[in-house]
């Protein structure tokens, strides 16, 4: 709703309360009924001369008729208009009275006070003499003259230089207007003094409910909404006090409702920021979890780099002993005749051979070892991938895994050694042939078939050292593979690290945002507690 304007003589009206206007409109109610009683007397007192002025004139001119008559009757009969003329102005009263005039000789008839025509020379209305008058009319006609208080008119006699002159006074006019005015007076008073009283009543009644109105609404300004807005009344101040109490009340609800919704912010932003502090504290568990596996995970690089970097030295050592043995063999061939004579120590190398046959089937047993290894660590791994994409709570599980990936290398490392410790021993057993061949040569020829024999195993040799050489390169390469694996699941988990770095920053600022919100709240609270419902 536009506010409302008001024109310069307008804002006259509304900057007066309404007790001064009360008091104007009685004051202007008084002036125009006074004014308006006043000119109704006037106009009373004028209606009363206008009727004594026909009053006279219409007497005029009976008389004049009844003059006619009596000197149509006897032209000489002055006598008997003066007798006739006398009795008509000795019945009147209050002064009134009739007289006669002989235009001729000037003399008057009826009236004692009035002997000739040259002592009426006043003047009429129009500003004309009465002399002037007599002698200028000449036929029935009314005339009025106003002279010391009293109304006249003449008429002329038909036929005759006869004048009939009718003269009341205005004493009873004037006694009718004052009798008229003292009785618009009192009703006058009467009015003002009813009016008065009304108005009164009315202006007391109505600053009765101004009051009211206006201690009403200081409460509501003063944001107390319990005291009901009641008057029991039909005019307007009866429905401005019923769309008052409407506006209470809307504003109590909305306030009742806003008091409501305050607490329960109130409430649940206490419960989101003890939960804000909950994620926040777990995060930062996680991020210091992660950092952990993350400190896991490259040296768990570094140690599968290091099983990598054994895998191709225990190669290259076995590509070594598989060119040794191609040579052994061609010496054994070489030497075949002459170490016939060697035959018996040939049987004890051969039991030599044998047990190098032994530890060959361990380097086996522990090859299959590597590869159950490798292939574990291969599992372990895809594991970890799938953890370290869940993130969360999953980072617990990735460090049990990483554990297990480290406890694996460590096998590997293990049977690495193992093989190595093998390769020695059988060299060592090789050592102890050759020592035992060189104190058999006399008794190599016994020991041709053996030599045959041991060729034979050394052949089978080299083929097992071909398969623990293929053993390595494939340790080397799912090494390798495991080592690309696990530095980009180093590079992944920084990621993460950062990703959940980032969401501790986020969980601090909604942590302090849900405080910040939890004192509004409180402080609205407040606000609306201080509306007395």
């Amino acid at each position: 709703m536009s506010t409302i304007t008001f024109k310069p003589w307008e804002r006259l009206v509304t900057d007066i309360k309404l007790v001064p206007k009360l008091v104007m409109l009685m004051v202007f109610s008084t002036v125009l009924l006074v004014t308006k009683q006043l000119w109704d007397a006037n106009n009373f007192y004028q209606s009363v001369i206008t009727i004594q002025k026909e009053r006279a004139q219409e007497l005029a001119i009976a008389n004049a008729e009844l003059v006619n008559r009596l000197l149509n009757y006897n032209s000489e009969g002055n006598d008997l208009v003066a007798e006739a003329i006398t009795s008509q102005s000795k019945g009147w009263k209050d002064g009134n009275y009739i007289y006669v005039i002989d235009r001729k000789s000037g003399e008057v008839f009826g009236h004692q006070s009035i002997r000739s025509l040259s002592s009426f020379n006043n003047t009429l209305d129009d500003g004309a003499s009465l002399q002037q008058l007599f002698r200028g009319l000449s036929s029935q006609k009314a005339y009025s003259l106003n002279e010391h208080s009293r109304f006249e008119s003449a008429v002329k006699v038909p036929n005759h230089d006869w004048v009939v002159v009718a003269s009341q006074s205005s004493n009873v006019a004037e006694q009718y207007y004052q009798e008229y005015l003292t009785q618009v007076i009192w009703q006058t008073l009467a009015m003002i003094v009813s009016f008065m009283v009304i108005l009164l009543s009315a202006s007391s009644i109505m600053l009765r409910q101004m009051k009211y109105l206006n201690a009403s609404m200081k409460q509501i300004a003063a944001q107390n909404l319990s005291e009901p807005v009641e008057m029991n009344c039909k005019d307007e101040f009866g429905d401005l006090a019923r769309e008052l109490n409407k506006t209470r009340l809307q504003l109590k609800s909305v306030v009742e409702t806003q008091l409501s919704a305050s607490q329960e912010l109130a409430g649940l932003t206490e419960i989101m920021t003890i939960s804000m502090e909950g994620t926040k504290e777990a995060a930062q568990e996680e991020f210091a979890e992660i950092d952990q596996l993350a400190t896991a995970m490259s040296e768990m690089n570094s140690t599968v780099q290091n099983v990598a970097e054994n895998a191709r030295n225990a190669s290259i050592g076995t590509e070594q002993a598989q060119t040794q043995a191609k040579v052994g063999q061609e010496f054994v061939e070489g030497t075949i005749v002459k170490i016939q004579a060697l035959s018996g120590d040939i049987a004890a190398s051969a039991e030599v051979v044998n047990q190098v046959e032994e530890r060959v089937m361990s380097i086996s047993s522990v090859v299959e070892t590597i590869r159950g290894i490798s292939e574990q660590t291969n599992l372990l791994a895809l594991n970890a991938a799938i953890e370290a994409a869940r993130a969360g709570d999953a980072g617990r599980g990735f460090a049990v895994v990483a554990d297990e990936v480290r406890n694996l290398a460590q096998s590997t490392q293990g049977a690495t050694v193992e093989i190595q410790e093998m390769i020695t021993q059988l060299q060592n057993s090789a050592n102890q042939a050759v020592e035992l061949m060189e104190k058999s040569v006399v008794e190599a020829a016994e020991g041709v078939e053996l030599v045959t024999n041991a060729g034979t195993e050394l052949d089978s040799i080299v083929n097992q050292v071909n398969h623990i050489n293929e053993m390595n390169f494939q340790i080397a390469s799912a090494a390798d593979q495991q080592s690309s694996v696990a530095e980009e699941m180093d590079q992944n988990l920084t990621n993460v690290r950062e990703l959940v770095d980032a969401s501790v920053v986020v969980m601090t600022e909604l942590t302090e945002t849900s405080e910040e919100m939890q004192k509004n709240a409180e402080e609205l609270e407040a606000k609306m507690k201080v509306f007395k419902l």
